[in-house]
């Protein structure tokens, strides 16, 4: 019961956090956190916690292997949001989910390989956030004040969609439940709480920025596979977290200076 009160209390935390600065701040700066290791990373450290270091280890390279999935959401998401009919976020959420479904079907057959797999979804996530970098990004049009009901129903939805994912291990094959392991349980409530109350250009604005930052999970997750047998869960997060974030401060001085963002 007390690791089901840490969970929440994590996940809920981080999304009314990335809601508020989507609201405050700006939807791309939002969507840039997004794509940093917030889910992935803690879906590992409870897979190591519940489950044993042996287990993430088999999960961590499935964990990269799931971006594939990841990136087709964000795409599929992104494309969605072109459609501002009635019930345009139950379409929104529809394709997007079977796009990651797809993708995700696909992966189950295909082992990840310790080498080629981190290099070539490293280079799609760059090859995406450059291409969306050229895209438009819409700021907030309106500020809507946060009631408490607001606040109860985004955590009902955050905490309701991570802990399907944490509870994954129990039903499914360690190579499924590390593909879901990169599901964006952190970004999805997000954007539905963004399209929802505000439209779907700021949620565009959101999800067109989330490849930047996933880039960040690819070395997270490897360092994990890593780190987690050798130096222990707890420093191995410590390693794999400043590493991701080393990563994520480089990539941005590089693509500054090519005036790429």
């Amino acid at each position: 019961m007390e690791l089901l009160i840490i969970k929440a209390i994590a996940v809920v935390s981080l999304v009314l956090s990335l809601t508020a600065i989507a609201e405050k701040v700006s939807p791309k700066v939002s969507g840039m956190l997004s794509g940093l290791p917030v889910g992935s990373s803690i879906t590992l450290l409870f897979f190591a916690i519940e489950y044993g270091v042996d287990y993430v280890k088999q999960t961590a390279l499935y964990n990269i292997h799931g971006l594939f999935a990841a990136l087709a959401f964000s795409i599929g998401y992104y494309i969605s949001t072109f459609y501002s009919g009635k019930l345009q976020v139950i379409f929104s959420l529809i394709v997007s989910f079977i796009s990651y479904l797809i993708i995700a079907f696909i992966l189950s057959f295909i082992p990840p390989h310790i080498i080629l797999t981190p290099l070539i979804i490293f280079t799609l996530l760059i090859i995406s956030a450059i291409y969306f970098s050229k895209k438009e990004d819409f700021k907030m049009v309106k500020t809507s004040k946060v009631t408490l009901i607001d606040i109860l129903i985004r955590s009902t939805l955050t905490i309701a969609i991570f802990l399907v994912i944490t509870n994954l291990p129990k039903y499914v094959p360690s190579n499924i439940a590390g593909i879901f392991s990169s599901f964006p349980t952190i970004l999805l409530p997000l954007l539905l709480i963004i399209h929802f109350n505000h439209s779907n250009l700021q949620a565009r604005t959101i999800i067109k920025n989330t490849p930047f930052g996933l880039t960040s999970v690819v070395v997270y997750s490897y360092l994990v596979y890593f780190t987690y047998p050798t130096i222990g869960i707890l420093y191995g997060t410590i390693v794999a977290l400043f590493s991701s974030l080393l990563l994520i401060v480089i990539q941005r001085k590089v693509f500054n200076f090519f005036k790429i963002i």
